[in-house]
């Protein structure tokens, strides 16, 4: 019988991309493996996969290349931690910076939660708590000009990290940029101090879970969060992704958001200490910092490998997480990141991703066992990437199952914003077996896919078309470049007023 988890506290505790729904990923295991099988996911992110698969008593090992995720996923999931001495070296850091929060977020008494910059720094308006409420007060030309001097002419003693971006106009990273620069100052010289206080601390697990809260409010308290303008000019936005920062953006309270963030990893921490301990769990886990296409793991040892694949030319994970690498003094493997990436500095083409999820796919083949399945997502309109993954699995003994799309209650931006997008990922489910595909024409079986999805109907969701496209690769075995946008125009138009697709007359 499938215990009864509410992981939604757990997943809270970090800012991390790529989270999928937890029921989603709980329904995987359920379905796909059993208790005591070993789970095994090969580029794990943050671990939600990991707390679903512990919470059903499976074994679970994670990877990721990225040692920004392995950070947080070891945080998430490491049980030695006295929550107690948790909230007192909280409480110890919080006493030891009331007088830095008080020199460089109070404003005539009162206690600045946010200030509004432009572009070019310059404080424009504060919002203050005022007793119970908080409260925005424009600023004079002169006011402004004083927060500004105060902290330009202020030199930081503490450390912090210098590191130059990968440069990279598709998120931002322009030619000179530091992680510093994505910073305000005021925040720089603050988050420089918190990160000091915690890091002077001894070595514990509470000190790792209190670096963890500090990391997941970094981005929080940059230049990174932008005001949603049509609800007001200090209405918050969710922080960028990518480095892009706007005509203004707002600097929240390093100190007053990174104890919210705090409390959201001790709330997150104690309920999944709670549900271990209500599931009585006996499972184990493993966390690997390896490269995904040269795993240690032995052969045919897995029983369940369920994925999310790197989103090819869609984000960039490495190079963005250089906001908390850095900050963590992490070494990062750049070189064997599976990326497409639009930074000249890298050689990280098309061709470079499709070889690397080949061998990657090989890797996942080797290591699970026969008869067992196989289960990842994937967002891409790439068909050239989707036919590197499908000739991949055809070459590696995987039989298709199934396909769906995975929704998730709330979207990045990317995906909000555009019209021709998948809302939502692709999920795909195969089976590794010594048979081999029995190819079908594809053309047939597009065509038979987008008559049942037809129907009478006359207007589509991008997803409906698409999962129709990728479902007809999927099934076939397909595994030749398509554009997807091009052969949906071939029976559909777009039309621009609805933003749907149309049946073509």
């Amino acid at each position: 019988m499938k215990a009864d988890n509410n992981t939604s506290s757990i997943y809270l505790m970090h800012k991390y991309w790529g989270k999928k729904p937890s029921e989603e990923l709980s329904k995987i295991i359920s379905t796909y493996s059993g208790e005591n099988d070993t789970v095994f996911d090969p580029f794990a992110g943050f671990g939600g996969i990991a707390i679903e698969s512990l919470l059903q008593n499976r074994n679970v090992i994670i990877n990721d290349l990225n040692p920004a995720a392995t950070f947080i996923a070891h945080n998430i999931l490491n049980e030695n931690v006295n929550t107690q001495k948790y909230k007192e070296l909280l409480k110890e850091i919080i006493d030891s910076y009331q007088e830095v929060e008080k020199k460089w977020y109070y404003y005539r008494g009162e206690k600045i939660i946010t200030i509004l910059r432009n572009s070019q720094d310059f404080p424009l308006k504060l919002k203050v708590l005022r007793g119970t409420k908080q409260v925005e007060i424009p600023l004079s030309e002169e006011d402004g000009k004083s927060l500004l001097n105060q902290e330009n002419e202020y030199h930081i003693n503490t450390w912090y990290p210098k590191d130059l971006l990968i440069v990279n106009s598709r998120i931002s990273a322009k030619p000179g940029m530091t992680i510093a620069d994505l910073f305000p100052k005021r925040a720089l010289i603050c988050h420089s101090c918190l990160c000091s206080l915690i890091k002077d601390l001894p070595p514990s697990s509470e000190k790792d879970l209190l670096l963890f809260s500090f990391t997941s409010n970094i981005a929080n308290c940059s230049k990174l969060v932008p005001p949603i303008v049509s609800r007001g000019d200090m209405a918050q936005g969710a922080w960028m992704t990518g480095f892009y920062v706007g005509k203004t953006y707002l600097e929240n309270n390093v100190f007053h958001y990174f104890e919210n963030r705090a409390k959201k990893s001790l709330k997150g921490k104690e309920s999944y200490l709670s549900l271990r301990k209500k599931n009585q769990v006996h499972s184990s886990y493993l966390i690997l910092n390896e490269d995904a296409k040269n795993l240690s793991l032995s052969n045919d040892s897995i029983d369940l490998v369920f994925t999310d694949f790197p989103y090819g030319d869609t984000v960039p994970y490495f190079e963005q997480s250089q906001l908390w690498n850095s900050w963590l003094k992490k070494t990062v493997d750049y070189e064997n990141e599976i990326v497409i990436s639009n930074s000249n500095e890298r050689n990280k083409t098309t061709e470079n991703f499709n070889s690397d999820i080949s061998v990657a796919i090989a890797e996942i083949s080797r290591v699970l066992k026969n008869d067992k399945y196989f289960v990842f997502t994937f967002h891409s309109l790439s068909g050239t990437e989707w036919a590197a993954i499908i000739k991949a699995l055809n070459e590696y003994g995987f039989s298709f199952v199934d396909c769906d799309v995975m929704l998730q209650k709330t979207l990045p931006p990317r995906q909000l914003n555009r019209n021709y997008t998948i809302k939502g990922d692709i999920i795909a489910v195969y089976k590794k077996s010594t048979s081999r595909l029995k190819e079908d024409s594809f053309n047939a079986v597009f065509n038979q896919i987008i008559n049942d999805a037809i129907n009478d109907q006359d207007v589509f969701e991008t997803n409906d078309l698409i999962i129709c496209c990728i479902k007809a690769m999927l099934s076939t075995g397909f595994s030749e470049s398509i554009d997807f946008k091009e052969l949906l125009l071939k029976r559909f138009v777009i039309d621009e007023s609805i933003s749907k697709w149309r049946v073509r007359k």
